[in-house]
């Protein structure tokens, strides 16, 4: 995920701190601009900006405010052509573009963007940033096999507990989603439980990994409190070998 959309969706998330905020350059002068005929920045619109993730799908709560910032802050959006897709694709990831590909593009004979535009697409952007669907969706070097493997072992978990997956990449101790990694393991067949024998050739063809000459003889030693957790210890190992 591009780390050049965070003071946005900082704002989005936090404007009720408003202050404490690391704005893009104007960003304040935007805000009052695109609330002005709404009272301006009082702690009702702030606290209704604060949801903006939370908003219906088809009601915008401040009327406009998402074009009218878009417009004045960012460059993959235009008043009359609307979004951008490289634009989008650049600071969000082609997922995300092709996910939300319908609520972006000028469709149904439009041929100029709208408020009712702008906002359905961003809407959708920043519902999505952050979602782990489209964090696999952008992990390099896995097969779609794989990929559907995770998203099916996600579709088994409560959804409470998604958030934990952005914790992955920092390869905690303790697993973020119990018994997730053991689950699309199990699904590639890359582990068989029976003989505790990894397949290794076939875990580098679906996720790269480990990669070629790692030191891993070790790995398959590895031990958690249980089978789950044996299995993310191990795999662990493999993925950050080198």
């Amino acid at each position: 995920m591009s780390r050049q959309m965070w003071p946005l969706l900082a704002f989005f998330l936090c404007i009720g701190v408003l202050e404490s905020l690391a704005l893009l350059d104007h960003e304040t002068e935007s805000i009052e601009k695109c609330i002005k005929n709404y009272g301006g920045l009082t702690s009702e619109t702030a606290e209704r900006l604060e949801r903006f993730k939370e908003w219906s799908d088809g009601y915008e709560e401040i009327p406009c405010f998402t074009q009218c910032y878009l417009a004045e802050m960012f460059e993959f959006y235009d008043n009359r052509t609307g979004f951008d897709e490289s634009g989008v694709v650049q600071l969000f990831g082609r997922p995300v573009y092709n996910a939300c590909r319908q609520r972006l593009e000028l469709g149904g004979g439009r041929s100029q963007s709208s408020c009712e535009h702008a906002y359905a697409g961003f809407h959708c952007i920043t519902n999505l940033e952050g979602h782990p669907f489209m964090q696999i969706e952008s992990m390099p070097n896995i097969t779609e096999s794989a990929k559907t493997a995770m998203k099916d072992c996600l579709q088994l978990v409560d959804r409470d507990e998604w958030s934990r997956f952005q914790a992955y990449p920092e390869y905690p101790v303790n697993e973020p989603i119990p018994c997730f990694t053991r689950c699309f393991i199990s699904k590639l067949h890359l582990f068989d439980e029976r003989t505790r024998r990894w397949q290794l050739p076939i875990m580098r063809r679906h996720l790269g990994v480990p990669v070629p000459g790692a030191h891993v003889s070790a790995c398959h030693q590895r031990r958690g409190r249980n089978q789950c957790s044996s299995i993310y210890q191990q795999f662990t190992c493999y993925v950050m070998a080198v």
